[in-house]
C-alpha cells in the first residue's frame, strides 16, 4: 500500500534523525536480564552491544525515537538494548507508544503479557526503577533488567509491596529501591501515627489515607472525592489540573477502566517537576498533596514512581521524604505547612500500595467508582 506523503516525510526524517544519532553517539555494552517472577530460567540473560536508534514497538504506530530525552545528546538506552537483544534472540516484543510520555508501555515480551492486576513488565536501571525505557540512557557496564510480575512485590525492581507497606521478601536480591523501603516504611508509619491523632483542615482525606491502609473506618471522603470528579468538564475529562486527574485515573481503575486510567496516569506523569515531586499545575511548584494524588494515579495505573533525570535523579518518594517533619507530619513544600493533616493525609496515600487502594472494602469502592460514571 502507497503510503502518504506526509507519513512518507515523517519516516525519511525520522531515519535521518536515527541515522545522525548512530553516527554521532557511542554505542554501550549492557548486561541485560529479562525475566518473568516465577520461571527459574531468564528468557535472555546475557551482554548486549547498543547503539541509539529509532524502535517499532509492534503496536503498529511505526518507528519511533528511542534515544534518551528529547533535549539531550542521543545515547543507548534500555529500551534499545531490549530491542537489540530479542532481534538477536528472535523473541517478539510488544511495547505501546505513548505520545505524551514519549516512550513506550513493555506490553508483551515473549509469551508474557501485562495481565492486571498483578502481572506488568517493569525496568531496572542498576537496581533503580525506571518508568521509560527509551528515556532510560546506559552506558559501558550498567544492569538492565526487565522484570514481569507484581510491580511492587517481592523481587520487582521497585522492592516490596509498596513504601510503607512491606518488606522484600526473605532471601531476594534486593535493588536499591528495596534497599530504600525501610526509611519509607518509617515514613508512612509516623505519617498514620500524626494522622490518628490530630485534626484540622482535611480530616476528611486522613479518614480516607487511614481507611484505604486498613486502619480506620471510612466516613465523607469519598463523597467528597465523587463530588469533585463529577465537576470534571466534559464526557471522558479527566480534568484540568494533575490534583483532579489523579483522582480520575483511581476512580476509572476502580471502575475496571483500565485504559482511560492509563491515560489519565500518563497525563500526570509528563507534569511531574525536576525535583522528583509533582505540581497542582504542570509547569509549576511541587508540593506534598498534588504529589501524593499524582502517586495514585501512577500505582493504580502500573507505571510506578520514577525518577526524573534518568538512574539516580530523584523520585516522588525522595520529594515527600525530604518533606517528611520531626513530628511525622509532611509538609505542603519545603517553606510551608497550613494544612498539615491535609498535606500528610494527601501524601500518606501516595505511599500505600496498588493492592490496598483497589482494594477497599465494597462499600468504600462503590462511592470511588461512582464518580467515574
Amino acid at each position: 500500500m502507497r503510503k502518504r506523503p506526509a507519513t512518507l516525510a515523517a519516516t525519511v526524517a525520522l531515519a535521518a534523525v536515527a541515522a545522525a544519532a548512530g553516527s554521532q553517539a557511542k554505542g554501550a555494552v549492557v548486561s541485560l536480564r529479562v525475566e518473568r517472577a516465577t520461571t527459574p530460567a531468564p528468557l535472555f540473560d546475557g551482554s548486549v552491544n547498543t547503539l541509539p536508534h529509532a524502535v517499532d514497538g509492534g503496536d503498529g504506530s511505526g518507528d519511533h525515537p528511542c534515544w534518551g530525552p528529547p533535549s539531550a545528546t542521543p545515547a543507548p538506552t534500555a529500551t534499545g538494548a531490549l530491542d537489540d537483544a530479542m532481534r538477536g534472540a528472535g523473541i517478539s516484543w510488544r511495547g505501546n507508544w505513548d505520545p505524551s510520555f514519549s516512550d513506550f508501555f513493555i506490553d508483551r515480551i515473549g509469551p508474557f503479557a501485562s495481565a492486571p492486576p498483578d502481572s506488568y513488565w517493569s525496568l531496572s536501571v542498576n537496581g533503580r526503577f525506571s518508568a521509560g525505557g527509551c528515556l532510560a540512557r546506559v552506558a559501558n557496564g550498567d544492569a538492565v533488567r526487565f522484570f514481569y510480575g507484581p510491580l511492587f512485590g517481592p523481587g520487582s525492581p521497585g522492592g516490596g509491596d509498596a513504601p510503607g507497606d512491606s518488606a522484600p521478601g526473605a532471601g531476594s536480591q534486593q535493588s536499591e529501591g528495596e534497599r530504600t523501603a525501610p526509611r519509607l516504611r518509617r515514613l508512612a508509619l509516623r505519617a498514620s501515627r500524626y494522622l490518628r491523632r490530630s485534626e484540622g483542615v482535611g480530616s476528611e482525606w486522613a479518614d480516607l489515607a487511614l481507611a484505604v491502609r486498613g486502619r480506620h473506618e471510612l466516613v465523607g471522603a469519598a463523597r467528597r472525592l465523587g463530588e469533585r470528579l463529577r465537576a470534571l468538564p466534559g464526557e471522558g475529562s479527566t480534568g484540568p489540573d494533575i490534583d483532579s486527574a489523579a483522582l480520575a485515573a483511581w476512580a476509572l481503575a476502580l471502575r475496571g477502566r483500565r485504559a482511560e486510567a492509563r491515560r489519565a496516569a500518563a497525563f500526570v506523569r509528563s507534569a511531574q517537576a525536576a525535583d522528583g515531586g509533582f505540581p497542582t499545575t504542570a509547569g509549576g511548584e511541587s508540593n506534598a498533596q498534588s504529589t501524593g494524588v499524582a502517586l495514585i494515579a501512577l500505582r493504580v495505573a502500573g507505571l510506578g514512581p520514577r525518577p526524573t533525570a534518568g538512574p539516580g535523579g530523584p523520585t516522588p518518594l525522595d520529594y515527600l521524604a525530604s518533606l517528611s517533619r520531626p513530628n511525622g507530619a509532611i509538609a505542603y513544600d519545603a517553606h510551608s505547612s497550613p494544612t498539615p493533616v491535609w498535606s500528610t493525609a494527601q501524601a500518606l496515600l501516595g505511599l500505600t500500595s496498588r493492592g490496598k487502594l483497589l482494594g477497599l472494602d465494597a462499600a468504600s469502592a462503590s462511592r470511588l467508582k461512582y464518580a467515574a460514571k
